[in-house]
């Protein structure tokens, strides 16, 4: 694999690490690079290019981990010192963890095929879908928010958050599949709608985008390592280790704006990134 090459899957790796965050499609963002890096003229194979984005997934749930657990785990301590553990917490988890198989049994019978399908650049009509989906995400998001300004923060712990939402919730992730959909942007706007405040309802999407981030990033690295050798582990490990820099010194910093700021400029740039892929890539 020459220098050039990597130099690629490392822009790649970046770019997944800060869009996986931000409500603006982070399959279509990479569908749109992957069209202008070629991946068709590419040296590296098919399984390379997985792996590499599988490791880059790794590093930004490991930043999120990082930045999320400490404050959010399961234990707590009792005022004599003694470590307990938090039962609301717990049942928060376990709904997580029920809430995100509709995902897990995707990603195992169709997680190559979504792959090959987004990252194809010779077929346009998953830049067409990218286009339809990144429009449309975006004015799901412009009217959403303003349905939302109208909405009472009923729930400002996660631990309160009814099981029945959280698994409802867990089927927004499905829609992270489709180059141009966005599972985080998805799940804050139907958060927010439930009644979930708004800095909680970030920081449950996030939650919520873990597991599936984990297998999907997890699952092509257990498919291929017999494939994976010594120069193709050290580029895995530094893509691994920038998009968990990128994710860890970002993702603070996106958390608290999007607690802050409703998603209707994301969702106008949404709208304009897929007129502009439509006028300068697909006529």
């Amino acid at each position: 694999m020459g220098v050039f090459n990597i130099l690629k899957m490392l822009l790649l790796s970046a770019a997944e690490a800060l869009t996986e965050w931000l409500p603006v499609s982070n399959t279509g963002h990479l569908a749109v690079l992957g069209h202008y890096l070629g991946f068709d003229h590419w040296e590296a194979n098919a399984t390379l290019r997985d792996i590499f984005v599988a490791a880059s997934l790794l590093g930004s749930v490991l930043a999120a981990c990082a930045l999320f657990l400490p404050n959010n785990g399961l234990f707590y301590k009792t005022p004599e010192g003694k470590k307990m553990i938090a039962g609301e917490r717990l049942r928060f988890y376990v709904a997580i963890l029920l809430a995100w198989i509709p995902c897990l049994l995707l990603a195992l019978v169709f997680g190559q095929q979504f792959s090959d399908f987004i990252y194809d650049p010779e077929s346009i009509r998953n830049l067409r879908m990218t286009m339809v989906l990144m429009i449309l995400g975006g004015v799901i998001s412009i009217f959403g928010e303003i349905h939302n300004r109208n909405v009472e923060p009923k729930y400002t712990r996660l631990e309160e958050i009814p099981v029945g939402f959280l698994f409802l919730l867990g089927l927004t992730q499905i829609v992270g599949f489709l180059p141009g959909a966005c599972r985080f942007g998805l799940a804050i706007l139907v958060a927010v709608a439930f009644g979930v405040e708004r800095r909680a309802a970030v920081t449950l999407s996030v939650f919520m985008s873990l597991p599936s981030l984990f297998v999907c990033g997890a699952l092509p690295i257990l498919r291929n390592l017999n494939k994976i050798g010594g120069i193709t582990a050290s580029e895995l490990l530094t893509a691994f280790v920038l998009a968990f820099l990128v994710s860890f010194f970002a993702l603070r910093w996106i958390i608290s704006m999007l607690s802050k700021r409703s998603l209707i400029r994301f969702g106008q740039y949404r709208v304009v990134f897929g007129i502009l892929l439509y006028l300068f890539v697909i006529l």
